[in-house]
């Protein structure tokens, strides 16, 4: 893992969407957003697909990931991916966006992992690339009360790969960075830890389930 032998680990960080939370049933999300906007209840096949890889497409038109520092663009390359590559309203585009922070849900695992881990005197926080406030659906779901520190790119001016909000989340933990391991899923954005002097654990996913047990085992070592 990069660490000398004794080198103390004292913080674990982690990534948001497909580490720590995922979004549930995509159908349940396409019928609540079509409840609110009154369209697309019958296009769900049409949706799904592009819904599932939204992000992904919102990246080829944003390479830079410029939307993760402004939440009007942020709504706005959601949006669009919708609009052209689904044929989905803009009503239900938007209703979308919108009904987005009620669909995630805990990856399985992660509470447990992280009461372990504040059970074992480690600090935790949470870095996530978002043009929008968690926070509220963090606590929603029983997350927040574990977590020290939350650091939002938007609200940053950062985003990842960039190692100064690494660096930051870090700071806020009160600990230098190479006491910290970092908990991603993505090679480019999450790998920037490394960057930054921390130990980094990619979590894999199967049937877009993050494996988070895979890095709970490396974790309970630490």
């Amino acid at each position: 893992m990069g660490k000398d032998a004794g080198m103390a680990l004292n913080g674990v960080i982690f990534d948001f969407h497909q580490t720590l939370a995922l979004a549930g049933s995509l159908k349940t999300w396409v019928r609540d957003a079509a409840a609110v906007s009154g369209d697309g209840d019958d296009q769900v096949s049409e949706i799904l697909p592009v819904l599932r890889t939204v992000w992904e497409r919102a990246g080829q038109r944003y390479p830079n990931s410029e939307w993760d520092l402004d939440p009007d663009l942020h709504r706005k390359a959601f949006t669009g991916v919708l609009t052209s590559e689904a044929a989905c309203s803009p009503r239900l585009a938007a209703a979308l966006y919108d009904t987005m922070p009620v669909q995630w849900v805990p990856a399985p695992g992660a509470i447990d992992l992280l009461q372990a881990l504040k059970a074992r005197g480690r600090r935790v926080g949470l870095v996530s690339n978002i043009g929008l406030d968690i926070c509220p659906r963090l606590a929603q779901m029983g997350l927040l009360t574990h977590l020290d520190t939350v650091v939002l790119s938007y609200q940053e001016g950062l985003v990842k790969p960039d190692p100064r909000i690494f660096t930051l989340a870090a700071d806020r933990l009160g600990l230098p960075a190479d006491e910290c391991v970092f908990v991603g899923d993505h090679p480019h954005a999450d790998g920037g830890a490394v960057h930054a002097g921390m130990t980094s654990i990619l979590v894999p996913a199967r049937d877009h389930v993050p494996q988070l047990h895979i890095g709970t085992a490396l974790l309970m070592h630490i």
